[in-house]
């Protein structure tokens, strides 16, 4: 009995510590500013040279939950002869490292990017869609991989605010009193 009972405890820890250690927490104000701090510097050094260009956009994603431009513009830097500058402007911002920018960047553009596009979805839109996507099946003259690729990105965007991660809608929650900030700094691009 007593062999069960420490079984038993130690499986309860262990799950506990599992699902425990993989729960995000949503975006602070810090994740946030360390961010927005980060944006302007980040710009200058990408004038400064020449990197290639980031193609990672949710609609080449099918799984929304997989944009990650953050983290691939860290992968493009890391062997570009400017990575010490890189580093030194993400650590003077306010991050300890740079997978931790890219970490943290990549759920602010989800968050952003997804609060951006559901924004737009009047119903309006929403009906427009659905005739395109209607149009689509519809249609002869597009091959089967055009009309699959379409359809997808279509239902994607239809389905946005269904398929977004828990985590996801924490995070625009989070960034709502940002929003704007953040769209002056895009633009500033």
């Amino acid at each position: 009995m007593k062999h069960v009972l420490t079984l038993c405890i130690s499986i309860s820890l262990f799950f506990g510590y599992f699902f425990t250690a993989h729960a995000i927490t949503p975006l602070g104000e810090n994740d946030i500013q360390h961010f927005m701090n980060a944006m302007k510097p980040l710009q200058e050094l990408g004038e400064k040279y020449d990197f290639p260009e980031n193609t990672d956009t949710p609609a080449e994603n099918p799984d929304f939950a997989d944009f990650s431009p953050m983290s691939r513009a860290l992968k493009d830097v890391k062997d570009h002869e400017s990575y010490e500058e890189f580093k030194t402007i993400i650590l003077a911002a306010g991050f300890s490292t740079p997978q931790q920018w890219a970490s943290i960047g990549d759920r602010i553009m989800r968050a952003y990017t997804s609060a951006k596009i559901i924004e737009t979805m009047t119903p309006e839109k929403i009906q427009k869609m659905l005739k395109s996507i209607e149009e689509v099946k519809k249609n002869e003259y597009l091959s089967p991989e055009i009309k699959k690729q379409l359809l997808n990105n279509l239902t994607q965007a239809l389905t946005m605010t269904d398929n977004l991660t828990e985590s996801t809608k924490a995070d625009q929650e989070a960034l709502k009193p940002y929003l704007a900030k953040l769209e002056r700094l895009f633009e500033e691009r």
